[in-house]
């Protein structure tokens, strides 16, 4: 199929701190669900979406037309507090809490038409998918799977990961692409993250938080009282770092990555692996996954 093409006035930006919302209901799991208004009057909703894992939610494609895209920051808090409670596994679609708490709001909206794409991985797209937004979802993180989910016989000493051009323009956004390799690398292995964050780290509560919190008791007990988003963020970080070691291959200044997110910098893959190669072991094996945005591998059943 043909390339996706994005114009600037393909929407209007909604302001989720400042614009004025409605309270349709409140979910299950006790997030108030606030909905812009001039989508309240509408019969039925259309979500135009694209499939990608995502370390919250598991995935996008469809659910997040409510939360985060036409709520307030009072509903994307609550929603995002539930990983307070834990990180799911990327390729889990019915025991997620998030997704289930965010597939819930949409419910409260009515009917919701889906439209949902399967990227290729190259830029263009796979197939569509279309009809009630849920089952379509669902339909559509299947043949996912399937194009994007490669199997691997065992975990891995080294997995090399490429952020990819969109995800790795800074840091904030490029250390949520570990979640989709995480479930690769052996318990104690290396992850080497390839992210150049030309735009440096990208969120300000993000280093605010890295400064402050050193441990993850420390950050857990803080964002269970005062979740901030952002935190959210250095919350799976810090869950990624107890399970294994991670390498930054970045511009970002060495002694900044190391003293302020804990994570070992190198200057070029290279050089990265050499690095893990000595601490795993020469018998390492190693897996490259050069599309990390993308690909989730996952063991053979």
């Amino acid at each position: 199929m043909s390339r996706v093409e994005h114009s600037p006035d393909d929407g209007k930006p909604l302001d989720s701190s400042q614009n004025s919302f409605a309270e349709i209901g409140k979910t299950s799991m006790g997030t108030i669900v606030d909905l812009d208004p001039e989508l309240i009057p509408c019969e039925v909703k259309v979500s135009i979406g694209l499939a990608m894992p995502h370390f919250a939610s598991g995935f996008s494609g469809g659910p997040e037309i409510v939360i985060p895209s036409s709520s307030s920051t009072r509903s994307i808090t609550k929603n995002r507090s539930i990983l307070t409670k834990g990180f799911p596994d990327p390729l889990n679609h019915t025991d997620n809490p998030i997704l289930s708490d965010s597939l819930e709001a949409c419910k409260l909206t009515g009917p919701v038409y889906s439209l949902c794409f399967l990227p290729d991985g190259y830029g263009g797209v796979a197939a569509a998918f279309a009809g009630e937004l849920e089952s379509v979802f669902r339909e559509t993180l299947s043949q996912y799977a399937q194009l994007h989910s490669p199997r691997i016989e065992r975990k891995l000493d080294i997995v090399v990961v490429s952020a990819g051009s969109l995800m790795g323009t800074d840091l904030y956004h490029a250390i949520r692409v570990v979640s989709n390799a995480i479930g690769a690398v052996k318990r104690e292995g290396t992850i080497i993250l390839v992210a150049e964050c030309s735009q440096g780290v990208g969120d300000s509560v993000f280093l605010d938080y890295a400064r402050r919190f050193r441990e993850p008791k420390e950050l857990s007990t803080e964002l269970g009282h005062r979740f901030k988003l952002g935190g959210h963020v250095n919350l799976f970080l810090q869950y990624a770092l107890e399970k294994c070691r991670i390498q930054l291959v970045s511009v970002l200044p060495e002694l900044f990555v190391r003293d302020t997110f804990n994570l070992k910098p190198s200057q070029t893959a290279s050089e990265a692996v050499q690095k893990a190669v000595r601490v795993e072991g020469k018998e390492s094996k190693i897996l490259i996954v050069p599309k990390g945005d993308f690909t989730v591998p996952t063991m053979e059943s």
